[in-house]
């Protein structure tokens, strides 16, 4: 009979698991400053890369 219980606790756990770990990634994120810049230091690499392995180039 206890079987009944894990097939919907079960679930329902891992999803309330998953949901707070997002959420403290979330925080972490918006709460961190020098995250956000790593974040925008790697975007900026993109845009540099991609226009030195043939991009799309200005003046065309």
């Amino acid at each position: 009979m206890s079987w009944m219980f894990l097939d919907w606790f079960v679930p329902i756990y891992l999803l309330v698991s998953v949901l707070v770990l997002a959420g403290f990634g979330a925080c972490l994120y918006f709460l961190e400053p020098g995250l956000q810049d790593a974040h925008k230091w790697r975007q900026k690499l993109t845009t540099w890369s991609g226009a030195a392995t043939g991009g799309p180039q200005d003046g065309r």
